[in-house]
C-alpha cells in the first residue's frame, strides 16, 4: 500500500511526501539566504517562499477542479476538501512560477536566487525519494469474502477493473464517502466495486445501509479483517484500484473524492 503509520496516526504516503517537500523548500530557502548575499532580506525571502507554497497549493487544486469541473458543478464546496486529494502538479508549478515572476516585477528580484535554489533542491530530492520507494507488484488476492447472506464470494479472477474499498461503520470518513462510491458503482457497470467491511457483523452492516438508504450491491464482509493484511492497508478507509489482470494500479488511504477515484479508474482502464 501507499500509507505510512506513525504511532496511532495514518498518513497517505503521497500527501506525507508533499508536506515533507514543502518543509524542505522552506528550510532550504532560509539556508540559501544565510549562505548567500541576501542575509539582510531573510524575512522578505521567507514571506515570498510562503506565498510561493500557497500559490502552488491553490493553483494545483484549482487546476484539478477545473479539469474535473463536471464533478464539482453539483457540489462546488467540495473543492475546499483538500484532504480528499486531487491536485494538478503542472498547474501548481505554473502558479508558483507566476508568484516568482510577480516578485521580479515588483522589484524583489533579489529573492529569486534562494527561492530557485530551494525549488531545485526540493524537486531533485522529491524525485530521488519517489524513485527510491519500493513499488511491489500487488495482485488482487485469491481469498473468499462473505456476502451479507453468508455465502462465500471469491475476490480474485474478475477480469474487470476492480475497486476495493475497505471500510467499517464506525469510521466517519468511510460513512461520508460511501454514498458517492455507491453512486459511482451504479454508473460504471464495466467496473467491479467491492465494499469489504472489516470485522463487523452482517446485522450491523445491514442496519447502516438501511439507515443511509444505500444499496446492497457489492457489499461483502471480511469478518476477521484478513484482507487489510493481504493488501498491506494500515488504516480505514482504504481504496485500491486493480486493472483487468488483477494488478494494483493505484491506491489511497483516507477519504477520497469522486474525481480522484475516477482518475484512478481511468488509469486502470488504459
Amino acid at each position: 500500500m501507499n500509507a505510512v503509520s506513525i504511532g496511532p496516526f495514518v498518513f497517505d504516503a503521497s500527501r506525507l511526501a508533499a508536506v515533507a517537500a514543502i518543509g524542505l523548500f522552506l528550510a532550504v530557502s532560509a539556508i540559501a539566504v544565510r549562505l548567500g548575499r541576501q542575509r539582510g532580506q531573510g524575512r522578505t525571502v521567507e514571506a515570498w517562499a510562503g506565498w510561493a507554497v500557497l500559490a502552488w497549493i491553490l493553483g494545483a487544486r484549482l487546476g484539478f477542479v477545473l479539469t474535473n469541473a463536471d464533478d464539482f458543478a453539483g457540489a462546488p464546496l467540495d473543492a475546499l476538501k483538500l484532504w480528499q486529494g486531487g491536485f494538478s502538479a503542472r498547474a501548481g508549478w505554473a502558479a508558483a512560477g507566476a508568484t516568482l515572476a510577480a516578485a521580479l516585477l515588483t522589484g524583489r528580484g533579489a529573492v529569486l536566487r534562494p527561492l530557485l535554489i530551494a525549488a531545485a533542491v526540493t524537486a531533485v530530492a522529491h524525485q530521488a525519494v519517489t524513485a527510491a520507494l519500493p513499488r511491489p507488484q500487488m495482485q488482487l488476492p485469491a481469498m473468499e469474502l462473505l456476502a451479507l447472506d453468508g455465502s462465500p464470494v471469491q475476490l480474485a479472477g474478475r477480469d474487470k477493473v476492480t475497486v476495493v474499498n475497505l471500510w467499517a461503520t464506525w469510521c466517519p470518513p468511510c460513512r461520508r464517502e460511501m454514498p458517492m462510491m455507491t453512486n459511482m458503482a451504479a454508473g460504471m457497470p464495466d467496473v467491479d466495486f467491492v465494499f469489504a467491511n472489516q470485522g463487523e457483523s452482517a446485522d450491523r452492516v445491514f442496519a447502516f445501509l438501511a439507515a443511509e438508504n444505500l444499496p446492497l450491491t457489492g457489499m461483502l464482509r471480511d469478518p476477521r479483517g484478513y484482507l487489510m493484511g493481504r493488501l498491506r492497508a494500515v488504516g480505514l478507509p482504504s481504496t485500491l484500484v486493480f486493472d483487468r489482470t488483477g494488478t494494483l494500479v493505484a491506491a489511497q488511504t483516507g477519504e477520497i473524492s469522486a474525481p480522484a477515484l475516477r482518475t484512478m479508474i481511468e488509469t486502470a482502464r488504459k
